[in-house]
């Protein structure tokens, strides 16, 4: 068992669960309105954080931590799951939620525990050096370059306050050139690398080929 690595998984996961949280803290003085630029600043990081690229990103480094592609699945799943608990958790046990929270977010409960584990997959398969490696370590840069326009970070309406429209479009120009270079870099490194297969993954991938 990688002791190391399902540390690592849980604690990046309850890392992006209390950045997440803490970017959501909002003060009176910009519910007033009084401070606008301090709001578009919490706004920015909240969308960047609690983004699905971001979290399944978490998904996709946890099962690259944990190597072996049965355990990655598990880790997938394990993180997603780890992140909402301590997410939720912390939210009650500061005041921020109550525990009806349980109940308004268990879609998300559900959503780790179906989509954690294909993610923690592609983590494991993107250790591969051979094209289906390739493949797997562009899941989440391309991730960040389609996100941004599937939920209208560049079209925000108009009526929107400022600080709205200045966090969604930094947030969505983060995206976009986070994963612009991702997928640059990876397909780089790409054409470096000999193809070297993984035997402990060769039997994850060998059905799809």
């Amino acid at each position: 068992m990688n002791r190391r690595g399902w540390s690592l998984v849980v604690f990046a996961a309850s890392v992006l669960a209390l950045v997440s949280l803490a970017s959501n803290v909002t003060t009176l003085s910009q519910l007033e309105g009084k401070a606008d630029t301090l709001l578009a600043g919490r706004l920015t990081l909240s969308q960047l954080v609690n983004a699905g690229t971001v979290w399944a990103g978490l998904a996709v480094v946890s099962g690259w931590l944990v190597r072996r592609p049965a355990p990655a699945v598990a880790a997938g799943v394990v993180a997603l799951l780890t992140a909402c608990v301590v997410h939720y958790g912390v939210g009650i046990a500061f005041g921020m939620f109550d525990l009806n929270v349980w109940a308004a977010n268990l879609h998300w409960l559900l959503a780790a525990m179906v989509v954690g584990g294909p993610l923690g997959l592609v983590g494991a398969i993107a250790r591969r050096l051979d094209p289906w490696g390739v493949a797997a370590r562009l899941v989440v840069p391309v991730g960040a370059v389609i996100e941004p326009f599937v939920v209208g970070r560049f079209t925000t309406p108009a009526i929107l306050p400022w600080p709205n429209r200045v966090a969604d479009i930094i947030s969505g120009l983060a995206l976009l050139t986070a994963g612009v270079v991702g997928c640059l870099r990876v397909l780089a490194a790409g054409r470096r690398r000999p193809a070297i297969h993984d035997p402990h993954l060769q039997s994850a991938t060998s059905w799809w080929l």
